[in-house]
């Protein structure tokens, strides 16, 4: 069930991740009041021949015009500082996704299954990892409550690349700027997504005035990460009283983009390979996601070794290399390690740990895996080791 109480007092969320997900819940409520602020606007165009001849009346469509006009002062003010700045990171979409999409899996309703459909092509948009991740499973609950009772069925969630046009945008009082966009749309059963009949995102929550406040709150939490993204929310009514829920990212130039710049001199220990990590430390993930990326790897994220199994077993032949961190809950490293070696035996994973040494990982480094990463470490033994386990020869 999906709760309207955010906890920003999680102490498993870093005070960036708590700051950030803050930001998109004021960004989307500041947004939504100042829509209806807008139309109350509009309401008293509407009333302004209706009361001419009567003072009163027009005396308190007066008091109701200033009132707003202060409350959207007010809004104006206080959205600049919640909009603040989002530290975005070039991030391919596919595994991503995969991932998201079996952590959704785990908790659907008796009935429904999830099906994912992406293109072949690879797809880059700028983001935080964490957001995005959270987005998109947030994304799913959502909409899998929108359905009520309607299971069986499959939900389909599906990718598309869009070019949005100027006129396209205005029809949907879109605050995105014309150019590509990723598509990640969620649809019962199959439906297609059509560009042209897209209602806004603001059109669409008020088809639902006064009911599911609790499932409004979390699409406005949905709505202010999305614009942090400079992104959009839009919807598509079928006949059938069902919809299609999309999101719209900005799409980024391709693999070139997801090269940051180069602060270690050695050419040699960059690469371009997907490695996941495992770790279930939310503050690792930030520090070592940054040296991941900044030595050009893509990143798949994974918060216990289950997580990482269930992740591989989908996606083993996209996969490059495992960081696994030892000691984690639900499964450790050990367990995850010899289970990733039943999918695939020659998986190629590096261990990684604070609390214990390399000689307590003997047994799992003697059944395969290739290096130990004693926490904390430097970027350039993360790169070296790294580099040296892709170019090693067989044997």
């Amino acid at each position: 069930m999906l709760k309207a109480d955010f906890d920003f007092s999680d102490t498993s969320l870093s005070g960036e991740e708590r700051l950030a997900d803050f930001r998109a819940l004021n960004l989307g409520l500041v947004l939504a009041v100042e829509h209806l602020f807008r139309r109350i606007d509009a309401y008293g165009d509407l009333l302004e021949e209706e009361v001419a001849g009567q003072p009163a009346a027009a005396t308190y469509l007066a008091e109701v015009r200033a009132a707003s006009a202060k409350g959207l002062t007010w809004l104006s003010t206080f959205q600049q500082s919640v909009r603040g700045a989002l530290e975005l990171e070039p991030l391919a979409v596919r595994l991503m996704l995969e991932a998201c999409a079996e952590r959704s899996r785990r908790i659907l309703p008796t009935g429904l299954s999830l099906e994912l459909t992406q293109p072949d092509e690879e797809i880059v948009i700028e983001g935080g990892l964490f957001q995005l991740q959270e987005l998109f499973i947030t994304l799913i609950q959502a909409f899998v409550e929108m359905l009520g009772s309607k299971t069986p069925g499959v939900v389909h969630a599906s990718v598309s690349l869009l070019e949005m046009e100027e006129r396209v945008l205005r029809l949907l009082k879109s605050p995105c700027s014309p150019g590509h966009y990723l598509a990640f749309s969620l649809s019962l059963n199959g439906a297609v997504f059509e560009l042209e009949q897209q209602i806004s995102f603001w059109d669409a929550l008020m088809l639902g005035e006064g009911e599911a406040k609790d499932r409004d709150l979390v699409f406005l939490h949905v709505y202010g990460t999305v614009l942090q993204h400079g992104g959009d929310v839009v919807f598509q009514r079928l006949a059938d009283g069902d919809g299609i829920l999309s999101v719209l990212l900005p799409v980024k130039d391709k693999r070139k983009d997801m090269q940051a710049p180069h602060n270690i001199d050695d050419e040699a220990v960059y690469g371009t390979e997907t490695i996941l990590l495992v770790d279930d430390e939310d503050m690792i993930w930030d520090v070592i996601i940054d040296m991941l990326q900044e030595l050009g790897y893509s990143v798949v994220l994974a918060g216990n070794g289950l997580e990482a199994v269930e992740i591989y077993r989908a996606n083993a032949e996209e996969i490059d290399l495992i960081i696994l961190d030892m000691v984690m809950p639900e499964l450790d490293g050990h367990e995850a390690f010899f289970r990733l070696k039943e999918i695939d035996p020659g998986v190629k994973v590096l261990l990684s740990s604070g609390y214990v040494s390399e000689d307590d990982a003997r047994d799992v480094l003697d059944a395969g895996a290739l290096g130990f990463l004693q926490k904390p470490y430097r970027m350039i033994d993360l790169a070296r080791i790294i580099r040296h386990t892709f170019d090693a020869k067989p044997g």
